[in-house]
């Protein structure tokens, strides 16, 4: 450095420096700006969390730590957990298009209403199961976003469609959400703290119609004699028995006229 005739320290200029000396200059980090954090960065964010570790792992700090970002940033987007479980069941409905989860079913004459519900019930399952605790974070939500609407709209015109009063049409609308949702939990759930600990399920129901088949039949008749039906596998079927005995429960609430019923 050189020092000028008032005191003040200047840099040499290069012609001033040695030879084979350069200058050497403080290097400034160049930055990339961060793109604005948006609230379906924040779900999209917590659904990963929730598919490694689960629902009831996921914390403000845990997404903070997924965004990248502070944890005190994120309560800009959402006030708490109660709050960020609001933002999931929305993105949740907003995901689930029901003709990407439709399954080809012929449609009887004068049903269309019966075989679109089915479809749709059928369709919501496959969906809820192929997500993480989505069951869990739908269940009892009531959230008026666009995309629950758009869903709950959809249905209610089909069940008003099919000549039921506006009563009946809303309980129906209900009750086929509730039936799937509840569904979908019970079959995510472990069945005993055995299979939750790590014991296979198929086992465990092995085990569990062994001991209804040693019951003593004149004490326990009829569990006895079910043993083999109360432990048998197939989601699917005990789905589907179940969604077609909701369905038929809705008929008598037609109003009968031609083509209904």
């Amino acid at each position: 450095m050189l020092a000028s005739t008032d005191g003040e320290v200047v840099l040499p200029t290069p012609s001033q420096l040695p030879p084979g000396r350069k200058l050497r200059r403080k290097k400034t980090a160049s930055r990339t700006p961060r793109a604005p954090l948006t609230l379906e960065n924040v779900a999209e964010a917590a659904f990963q969390v929730i598919e490694r570790e689960g629902l009831d792992s996921l914390t403000m700090r845990k997404l903070a730590d997924e965004l990248g970002i502070q944890a005190a940033s994120v309560y800009w987007h959402v006030k708490d957990k109660l709050d960020l479980i609001d933002l999931l069941a929305e993105a949740l409905f907003a995901g689930f298009v029901p003709e990407q989860w439709a399954e080809d079913s012929p449609t009887v004459e004068g049903e269309e209403w019966r075989a679109h519900l089915s479809q749709f019930a059928r369709g919501f399952r496959r969906y809820l199961l192929s997500r993480r605790d989505a069951a869990r974070i739908l269940t009892n939500k009531f959230v008026m976003g666009p995309s629950l609407l758009r869903h709950l709209d959809e249905q209610l015109g089909w069940f008003r469609g099919a000549g039921v009063d506006n009563q009946t049409a809303a309980y129906g609308f209900y009750t086929t959400l509730v039936f799937v949702h509840g569904f979908v939990l019970w079959e995510t759930s472990p069945l005993s703290a055995a299979v939750a600990r790590g014991v296979d399920p198929r086992q465990y129901l092995d085990e569990m119609r062994a001991e209804l088949d040693d019951l003593d039949p004149d004490e326990f008749p009829h569990a006895h004699a079910l043993a083999d039906a109360l432990t048998r596998p197939g989601m699917d079927e005990r789905f589907t028995f179940g969604l077609n005995c909701l369905l038929a429960g809705l008929v008598p609430h037609l109003r009968q006229s031609p083509g209904q019923a």
